[in-house]
């Protein structure tokens, strides 16, 4: 183990399309390959990242409940009865550095629970706490007992309950965006919707916890570190006509509604003044590398055919910018 403790890492964005699964995947892999026992933890009910990792064989066996998934972490809860079943373990994919915890549909069952339950958590009620901690104690217990340096936790773009109570119980959050009106409005909208959650937070669970033990007490602490611009396209070293706008408003968004209110110390000027990292648009390589189960840079020449002009240039990019924005995130986890 690398890190003192575990780190609970998200990627989210209150936009769809943004490349958020993609670059998790990515960076897992990332950091798993630099000696970072790394798990990715699938918080999407769309599971997209559970597909991208596991292919047909999480379509054949997880949906089928053959295999374990988060479903089966929070059936107990869910059903009624149980708490969380600590017993489930994490399927190991590609390295011995490198596992992950499936998805499942049913993950939005649970949501529904969450809406009751966070209310009562934020009245100072104890089954509240129970509940809206579930996935957080799951987390603490398993990187404690396992040794485990990073999850990496994707989640879906909406606003609801579930992404509420996983940002609450978050050590970071990682934004990714595309040069696009609709990405900067998503910016807005996490911001600020954040900063109500927590002052909310604040203001009723942690203050009403009482007795409560702190394992069930959501932290609410949540730190942005930085985002990443992705599918950036550029002709002549600037930026194409499309997206050059956007560029230039990117950051000031991000200082407004992420680095001024989700960020502490150095991080609040860093965080807004400059991107963890771009990521080109790699055309092809992306849907192959999905059809493959790999990441992007993990393709082979072989894979791309001769007639894909630029594709193993775009590899040998894609190589290079992962390892920049890998770097650039495990840099700030270890210095916050």
């Amino acid at each position: 183990m690398k890190f003192i403790r575990s780190k609970k890492l998200v990627f989210i964005n209150n936009k769809g399309g943004a490349g958020k699964t993609t670059l998790a995947f990515n960076c897992a892999v990332e950091f798993s390959k630099k000696g970072y026992k790394t798990v990715i933890i699938d918080l999407d009910p769309q599971c997209n990242i559970s597909r991208l990792a596991l292919g047909d064989f999480f379509m054949e066996k997880t949906l089928l409940e053959k295999e374990k998934s988060i479903y089966s972490v929070l059936k107990g809860l869910t059903e009624g009865g149980n708490d969380i079943d600590i017993s489930v373990k994490f399927a190991k994919i590609q390295n011995d550095n490198l596992y992950i915890l499936p998805g499942n549909p049913k993950l939005s069952e649970f949501e529904t629970l969450l809406a009751i339950a966070y209310n009562q958590a934020a009245a100072g009620h104890p089954l509240g706490y129970f509940q809206t901690s579930a996935i957080d104690r799951f987390l603490r217990h398993k990187g404690l007992g396992e040794d485990i340096d990073i999850f990496v936790i994707d989640t879906s773009p909406g606003l609801g309950y579930l992404n509420r109570i996983i940002l609450l119980g978050s050590d970071y959050f990682v934004v990714p965006v595309m040069p696009d009106a609709f990405s900067l409005q998503g910016i807005a909208n996490l911001g600020k919707i954040l900063d109500e959650w927590k002052q909310n937070w604040k203001n009723t669970g942690r203050v009403l916890s009482g007795n409560i033990q702190n394992e069930r007490v959501l932290a609410g602490e949540g730190l942005f570190i930085g985002y990443i611009v992705n599918s950036y396209n550029q002709y002549g070293g600037k930026p194409i006509k499309q997206h050059r706008n956007q560029m230039e408003e990117i950051p000031e968004n991000v200082r407004l509604f992420l680095s001024e209110k989700h960020c502490k110390n150095g991080l609040v000027k860093e965080s807004g003044e400059k991107e963890l990292q771009i990521i080109k648009d790699y055309g092809q390589l992306v849907p192959l590398s999905q059809a493959k189960n790999v990441a992007i840079f993990e393709l082979n020449e072989e894979d791309i055919a001769e007639k894909q002009i630029g594709s193993k240039e775009n590899l040998e990019q894609a190589k290079e910018e992962f390892d920049k924005l890998s770097d650039n995130i495990l840099s700030v986890l270890s210095a916050y």
